[in-house]
């Protein structure tokens, strides 16, 4: 789970590019609050977030597997997604939020629109995972993702770029 908290607070970026962002995690099992920053990038079929603070650390999702990567370049986490689907799912629907991707998203959320804000309402099997997402945007483009899990953790994901 901790690994697809990792993933959520990734996702958060909208369109292909890289950007760098502030996130706000609570994690409900022991009721904290963490702050991470970091920058993530997009690609046609996954994408990297690279942490700096508080640690530097690397997250590689190349839409088959995952890797958690630390400063020296080693792999310290490899997960083969065909053996975790829901995480495969997961992972998927984040890469699809940052790129924009509504359509494709509309196979497991009720889209709402406005000009400033979508929300996304999951349905089976994502609702599993996600409880609710909330996009805020600008005329400027993205400006905060707000993600609640099913287990009680919230993201909050800030982009400062």
């Amino acid at each position: 789970m901790k690994t697809l908290l990792l993933l959520l607070v990734a996702t958060l970026t909208l369109m292909a590019g890289a950007y760098d962002f502030k996130e706000r995690r609570y994690v409900y099992s022991v009721d904290k609050t963490m702050e991470l920053e970091g920058s993530i990038a997009f690609d046609d079929k996954g994408m990297k977030i690279d942490y700096v603070e508080p640690g530097v650390r690397h997250i590689v999702y190349d839409g088959l597997s995952m890797d958690v990567v630390n400063n020296e370049g080693e792999v310290v986490q490899h997960v083969d997604l065909n053996e975790q689907p829901m995480m495969k799912v997961y992972l998927d629907f984040i890469h699809k939020l940052y790129r924009g991707d509504y359509e494709a998203l509309s196979e497991n959320f009720v889209i709402n629109k406005s000009s400033t804000k979508v929300t996304l309402t999951p349905i089976a099997p994502i609702d599993k995972v996600i409880k609710s997402v909330v996009v805020q945007r600008s005329v400027k483009g993205l400006e905060q993702i707000n993600t609640k899990m099913s287990n009680g953790d919230e993201i909050t994901l800030t982009i400062t770029q």
